[in-house]
């Protein structure tokens, strides 16, 4: 297993996972393995399969890459690496990645050597990295943007209050897919407490938690 994170230049941390593996290049590039037996006349295809059709990613044949049937989400992202297709690599490799790249992805070459398929899963991940806190009196807000999957946001205090914490949680996704959330509470009058909250996400592949404290100021 090869593992990594991948930053773009304004802050957004993005983790690529491919299968059961992590690809892991700089400026939010990856590389979605293909192997083949090599051979003459290779015939690379690479489609998205969803709901909406078999999307064509990126085709190479006669020598050369073919992109006239490609679908225009990839355009200008995608390349083989030309110099290792004689060496059974077909490999792509995808720039740019963002959310919308997660999904499905097929593979299908044809050369003397016969016919293969395979399939890749492409799955994304945006921890949380950075957690803003802010108190005004007895509230408290925490924010934390540009998380995916979809975030929770828990309290709780130390030690454990007797009276039920109110609290208001707001999560908004953004243009490029990502979850920005937001709670505020309004801590109980009575003893001081240490206030705790955790932002949270759980995958099949990983969670991320952050924890913070701070103190009651009545």
């Amino acid at each position: 297993w090869i593992m990594g994170n991948l930053f773009s230049g304004h802050l957004l941390q993005l983790n690529i996972i491919i299968g059961a593996s992590y690809s892991v290049t700089s400026d939010l590039y990856c590389l979605l393995p293909c192997q083949f037996q090599s051979g003459s006349g290779s015939v690379i295809r690479w489609s998205n399969p969803s709901s909406a059709g078999d999307s064509v990613v990126h085709s190479y044949y006669d020598g050369q890459d073919q992109l006239g049937q490609q679908n225009q989400k990839f355009q200008g992202r995608t390349s083989l690496i030309l110099d290792q297709i004689s060496r059974g690599n077909a490999s792509l490799l995808l720039k740019e990645v963002k959310i919308q790249d997660e999904g499905r992805y097929k593979c299908n070459i044809s050369s003397s050597t016969g016919y293969k398929e395979s399939f890749i899963n492409l799955k994304i991940d945006a921890p949380v990295s950075d957690i803003r806190i802010h108190q005004d009196g007895n509230r408290i807000t925490c924010s934390s943007e540009g998380i995916y999957p979809q975030p929770e946001l828990t309290w709780s205090t130390e030690p454990p209050s007797n009276t039920a914490l109110q609290n208001r949680t707001t999560v908004h996704q953004t243009e490029e897919k990502l979850y920005d959330i937001s709670s505020s509470l309004t801590g109980p009058d009575g003893p001081d407490l240490i206030y705790s909250f955790r932002v949270s996400k759980a995958s099949k592949t990983l969670t991320v938690d952050k924890t913070f404290s701070l103190k009651k100021v009545r």
